[in-house]
């Protein structure tokens, strides 16, 4: 008996099972029987604003940056400043062991004391053959060595005076002053490290003039460029404050290419106030330079100048008449490929061809001509179409057509809801 009920209950399980699955594929059918047709994405008509902007990058940098080395060689014996030191013009910042140049101060006036000296000498002797030949005592001869030798003397003379000063100058260099009011933001050596000037000088100290004035070294693709000048507001972020937005403003446009690994790049300068300091020399600027702005306009989403019906769809054109599918095809075909970025007056370049879905929900091709864009929305500078008109962006996905059938749809066997109730 325990036998007889338990293979009854296996029947039952399995006839449920057909029952589900049998439903489950009649609710697919009826999917597909009532949403065979193709439905659309679609996007109002609106008004807004449209920014243009040329994407750039580059470093942050003071706008005048000054480095300062030693024209002497030497060991540091003392160094005043250190990074982020504050600066004036003519302050000390560092000063070498002078021993050298001071024992070669005492020998090069040593030798300006002996031609001092000499001069005298030479000028006694001078005066003297004067005298001499004046009372034709001497010769013609010696007289003239007399003036010889006193001009000689005063010539050696100057030359001990320009070496003493040579040394001086060279005793003075020795004391590293700021050529500038700024901050330090970079001091390359400590006390006790010797410094060799030979060809090049040895860089001591990197000056900033003033954190609160910096500037952007943006490169601009060659393919941007042209829509860049002097006087663009731009925006620009930063690693270190990413929620952070930072302005700036054009201040130069380089003629000067930069190339890199084949890509040419033009350098636009960025003029940035930085009262807070918070932007510091050497950070990545992500930097967006507005080129065009419109205010209040008709735009349209850039999805719709993309979209392209399907073959099967039958499509009409702004006239009303219905297009054949080889026709719909040829037309899609001339703009495929044409740039949608073109900005200006209504010119045959800037026509595009958008569809327009009716209420009937059939398609209607429709031309527009368009402005700037901003990489989402398009300007619409010339049109038929006014605020409101549903434009379509794209085809709705299969998954979600089904997904919505499936909320709406009922298993074949369930009861449906009626106005009669049972008995």
């Amino acid at each position: 008996m325990q036998a007889k009920r338990g293979g009854q209950r296996i029947w039952w399980v399995l006839i449920l099972a057909v029952l589900v699955g049998g439903g489950w594929w009649w609710m697919g059918r009826d999917d597909i029987g009532r949403n065979g047709a193709t439905q659309f994405k679609t996007a109002p008509l609106e008004r807004g604003e449209i920014v243009q902007t040329v994407t750039a990058n580059g470093a942050l940098e003071a706008v005048q940056t000054v480095t300062v080395g030693s024209e002497v060689s030497g060991k540091i014996i003392d160094l005043l400043v250190d990074f982020n030191s504050v600066v004036t013009n003519g302050q000390v910042l560092a000063r070498l062991d002078a021993s050298t140049y001071e024992r070669q101060m005492e020998q090069a006036e040593a030798e300006l004391e002996s031609a001092q000296a000499t001069v005298k000498l030479a000028a006694a002797n001078y005066r003297r053959a004067q005298e001499l030949r004046s009372l034709d005592l001497v010769s013609q001869a010696d007289y003239d060595q007399a003036e010889v030798s006193l001009a000689q003397s005063r010539a050696a003379l100057r030359m001990r005076e320009a070496s003493r000063s040579k040394v001086q100058v060279d005793l003075e260099k020795t004391t590293i002053f700021s050529p500038m009011d700024g901050v330090v933001i970079s001091r390359e050596v400590d006390v006790g490290q010797t410094v060799a000037a030979s060809l090049n000088a040895p860089t001591l100290f990197t000056l900033a003039q003033d954190l609160g004035q910096m500037r952007i070294a943006a490169q601009i693709s060659e393919a941007d460029v042209g829509g860049v000048a002097e006087g663009q507001q731009v925006t620009f972020s930063v690693d270190a404050y990413p929620t952070l937005m930072f302005s700036g403003v054009v201040s130069q446009v380089r003629y000067m290419p930069v190339t890199v690994q084949n890509v040419v790049n033009y350098m636009a300068m960025v003029e940035v106030s930085n009262p807070d300091l918070k932007l510091r020399p050497g950070m990545t600027a992500n930097a967006a330079v507005e080129t065009a702005r419109r205010e209040d306009v008709l735009r349209l989403p850039n999805a719709a100048l993309r979209f392209r019906p399907p073959d099967e769809a039958v499509v009409v054109d702004a006239g009303g008449d219905d297009e054949s599918n080889r026709g719909a095809r040829d037309g899609r075909e001339a703009t495929r490929h044409q740039d949608v970025r073109g900005a200006g007056p209504v010119s045959p370049e800037n026509m595009r061809t958008v569809y327009v879905l009716d209420d009937a929900g059939g398609l209607r091709a429709q031309p527009v001509a368009v402005g700037i864009t901003d990489g989402s929305w398009t300007e619409v500078v010339g049109s038929d179409l006014t605020e409101g008109h549903r434009i379509v962006t794209g085809i709705q996905p299969t998954s979600e057509r089904s997904a919505g059938a499936a909320r709406g749809g009922a298993l074949p066997f369930m009861p449906r809801a009626s106005g009669r109730r049972r008995r």
